[in-house]
């Protein structure tokens, strides 16, 4: 489902069934936060100043350790298994290569002690004309903890955020690029 973001600035595909959540919490000025209430899945764009110090290649990692450290995951709460880079013939709206990172993480949800495992997938899109990076990232449940207060969730397809993750760069599309200014 094709979502305005930033005001109309940038477009992409979200799927269906994805709540803004803006509409019912403050969400930062850089994001658009999307989540589906009965799976837990979620998709977080965010425009951050471009990490001029990290190499295209090591993009994708350095901001899943981010997300990472923001959900409150220690070294051994969190697992890389995989990176890559798509050809930015898959980027055609932006014709900039897509940088993948896919792990594991043991997250709480609301500070509880429970923790939960989530399938993260970070891409990243590089813009240097604008020192901007486009930071998608998608999160699917995998195990939930019994004492968690997602309990009770429907279980999903773990390879949906895949899916889900290529539809959206896939579609990225830049409507104003006085958006970056």
């Amino acid at each position: 489902m094709k979502r305005q973001l930033y005001g109309g600035a940038l477009s992409c595909d979200v799927p269906s069934g994805f709540a803004d959540v803006s509409e019912f919490r403050q969400v930062p000025d850089n994001q658009e936060v999307f989540a589906e209430a009965t799976t837990d899945r979620c998709v977080i764009i965010e425009l951050l100043q471009m990490e001029e110090t990290v190499t295209d290649a090591a993009a994708a990692a350095f901001y899943f350790n981010e997300i990472a450290d923001s959900n409150g995951c220690t070294s051994t709460d969190r697992q890389l298994h995989q990176q890559f880079t798509m050809p930015a013939t898959d980027v055609p709206m932006l014709q900039v290569p897509a940088h993948v990172a896919v792990g594991t993480q043991l997250v709480a949800k609301y500070k509880e002690a429970a923790k939960n495992v989530i399938q993260v997938y970070v891409c990243v899109l590089r813009l240097p004309q604008v020192t901007t990076d486009i930071v998608v990232s998608v999160t699917v449940p995998v195990a939930v903890n019994p004492d968690s207060s997602s309990r009770g969730h429907i279980a999903t397809n773990v390879d949906d955020g895949s899916i889900f993750l290529k539809d959206i760069f896939r579609t990225m599309t830049v409507h104003d690029w006085g958006l970056f200014q």
